[in-house]
């Protein structure tokens, strides 16, 4: 159980784009004294976010990532204060901007195009210094539902601050077009999916990589299984990894399905690719089918063929055992649980290679 000022903080930090989202409610005229209020401010949250305060292993991880945000957003209001930028308004030469009762959205870019939603890369005030975002809209109101659901789903995962969240994508702002259709405003994610990566390596990458990467997102599943909550929709697209520091996100929870067994909820979506055999059959949602969906989009990032499961000769047979172990059609004969096999590939990644060593990913 997280602290509750801990955990208050961290879900304040999160929904912050920029250094006037913390400190807001300081205000003054004078610099020096404005500059006094904020280092006062920040001392005190210094207090609950500095790592050295817990012993709990996972308490001092969110505490660490708490403190890093906080020490951003602070350095970024000084140097505003400084400059005598702080407070105004990114300066602004996009044409097309969307408002919310929170702030103004620029958009800088299309980042992709689907039949459900288009993403737009943008930002807001602060331009660059604030953060970029991510900004999702229905294509069509009808669509609607499926954005809610990405809204509902996103919030229950983050409902309490955990060493998970950093795998999550991070929910800024929500809002409605003119037309209806409903919009999400998120954090951009600085990362690399896994379509980008094979187009890097497009004889696949090194296994080592795919180990680390293929336990991230156990340990995401682990913990939305057991909040009731199955992805639904996991390929390629969906997984992304930022290279420098090894993180991995699971994104894209439009067709997230909750606690099957008691709302009666089903698959909304069939992947011809990447979608375990219950899909098609219409059969209930269970947690072997992401895993199933896992199993093959790690078949894909090792260079292999998806319809076959056949790997390079290059990986090692024990590894290439535990993925096709994911992929079996018979969902009860597939790996069922996402933390058992966390553990259990833990154990072949110390077996295969060893004591543990961060290796350098390059895109």
């Amino acid at each position: 159980m997280i602290n509750k000022d801990l955990d208050d903080l961290y879900q304040k930090l999160a929904q912050c784009v920029c250094a006037e989202d913390l400190f807001i409610k300081i205000k003054s005229k004078n610099a020096e004294t404005f500059t006094k209020k904020i280092k006062e401010h920040y001392r005190k949250l210094a207090k609950i976010a500095h790592p050295d305060r817990y012993q709990d292993a996972e308490e001092k991880e969110v505490a660490e990532e708490a403190f890093i945000a906080l020490n951003r957003l602070y350095n970024s209001a000084l140097q505003k204060i400084s400059d005598g930028t702080y407070g105004d308004k990114a300066d602004d030469s996009s044409s097309f901007f969307i408002e919310t009762a929170k702030r103004p959205y620029f958009i800088d870019e299309t980042i992709a195009e689907g039949d459900l939603a288009t993403v737009y890369g943008g930002h807001c005030r602060g331009g660059e210094d604030a953060g970029q975002v991510a900004i999702k809209v229905a294509e069509d109101a009808e669509d609607n539902d499926l954005l809610k659901c990405e809204l509902r789903i996103v919030k229950l995962l983050h409902a309490e601050a955990s060493t998970y969240s950093k795998h999550l994508p991070v929910i800024l702002d929500e809002f409605k077009t003119t037309e209806g259709q409903v919009g999400i405003v998120m954090r951009k994610i600085d990362g690399y999916d896994l379509y980008s990566i094979r187009d890097k390596y497009p004889q696949g990458i090194p296994q080592n990589h795919v180990i680390w990467i293929f336990r991230r997102v156990l340990s995401i599943l682990g913990y939305a299984h057991s909040k009731g909550i199955i992805h639904g929709n996991i390929e390629p697209a969906h997984i992304m990894v930022r290279p420098h520091d090894h993180n991995v996100y699971l994104i894209d929870w439009c067709y997230a399905i909750y606690k099957p067994a008691t709302t009666g909820q089903g698959f909304k979506c069939l992947n011809e690719d990447y979608s375990a055999p219950e899909v098609s059959e219409r059969k209930p949602p269970i947690p072997a089918s992401d895993l199933y969906s896992l199993g093959k989009c790690m078949v894909y990032l090792l260079g292999g063929d998806i319809n076959t499961l056949e790997m390079p000769a290059s990986v090692d047979d024990k590894i290439q055992r535990f993925i096709k172990f994911f992929c079996r059609s018979s969902p009860l004969q597939r790996a069922q649980d996402a933390w058992q096999m966390y553990g259990e590939l833990d154990r072949l990644r110390k077996e295969v290679f060893g004591s543990h060593k961060f290796i350098e990913f390059i895109m």
